[in-house]
């Protein structure tokens, strides 16, 4: 039988999930900015 709130809750979870690599993309973009030189050759 179809279930609507399996789909509806799979589909919060992937919009969760995507949500939060995008605000880590933009978190990782802006450290960048801050300290290009770590970014280039430093050894981690």
């Amino acid at each position: 039988m179809f279930s609507f709130g399996k789909v509806a809750k799979e589909g919060a979870n992937k919009q969760v999930i995507s949500s939060q690599a995008d605000s880590l993309i933009k978190i990782s973009r802006i450290w960048a900015d801050f300290f290009p030189a770590n970014t280039s050759n430093q050894p981690i």
